[in-house]
């Protein structure tokens, strides 16, 4: 059994998110002005029309205009700007 799996089968008998327990990427977005990442790896590039994420699943590309990243840390990252679309894919896709 994969050690993910087990993390997750443990957080589901806990009533703990699978996401916190298990490392995944967390996402809350708010309307679209804001977005927030828990769990990321970084970011791959940065500019006011797009900013490219790397997480544990692979990258998350936001796209939209004055995009910022108004906080930050090793953990959580949060945008802010007019945010059009977000896309999630593996790591080298677009």
């Amino acid at each position: 059994m994969k050690k993910d799996s087990v993390l997750v089968k443990a957080a589901d008998m806990l009533d703990v998110p699978a996401d916190v327990k298990g490392g995944l990427l967390h996402v809350e977005i708010e309307s679209n002005r804001e977005v927030f990442f828990e769990n990321h790896k970084g970011i791959i590039s940065l500019s006011e029309e797009e900013i490219e994420i790397n997480s544990p699943d692979g990258c998350v590309i936001v796209c939209g205009s004055g995009l910022k990243v108004s906080a930050m840390n090793a953990e959580e990252l949060r945008i802010a700007g007019a945010i059009n679309k977000i896309e999630f894919g593996r790591t080298g896709e677009r």
